[in-house]
């Protein structure tokens, strides 16, 4: 019996490792802040060379195309950005304007290991909020907090 609980904890803790997320580089925040600027800017050719992806990166035609998607892209924020974990994949959400309504356009990221991207894609932000609700870890950049400061008196 004392055999078999300890192999039961034993697997137990085996699979609590196995599936915790890979750490997440700081410097993919930071990449996927700037790949909204170079979006929003038609810099496509930098974007190339910014995003450190596992395979073959996207050409400058295929972010140009991509960026077609897109109706708010001038004046790109970089102030705020999410990264959450789904259990077998990192996303890295960057939200082109302030996200205060759930209709701002997003750019969305996926990393497999934490350190290199493995596709992107076009989102809203209610949906980045409905994706990341569900998630163990959510690690914001910025935290948006909406709303208008109240000053309260002692």
């Amino acid at each position: 019996m004392k055999k078999t609980l300890c192999l039961l904890l034993a697997a137990l803790l085996f699979a609590a490792t196995a599936f915790a997320a890979p750490q997440l580089s700081s410097g993919l925040i930071s990449s996927a802040k700037q790949a909204v600027k170079y979006l929003s800017s038609g810099e496509y050719e930098r974007l190339v060379t910014l995003l450190p992806f596992s395979d073959v990166a996207p050409s400058a035609s295929e972010w140009e195309n991509f960026a077609a998607n897109y109706s708010s892209l001038t004046g790109a924020q970089q102030d705020y950005a999410v990264a959450y974990w789904t259990g077998s994949v990192w996303k890295i959400a960057v939200p082109v304007q302030v996200p205060d309504s759930g209709t701002v356009e997003v750019l969305t990221l996926a990393s497999e290991d934490g350190s290199t991207f493995c596709g992107y894609r076009y989102a809203t932000w209610s949906q980045v909020e409905a994706e990341y609700a569900g998630c163990d870890h959510v690690l914001w950049d910025k935290e948006y907090v909406g709303g208008a400061p109240t000053v309260v008196a002692d």
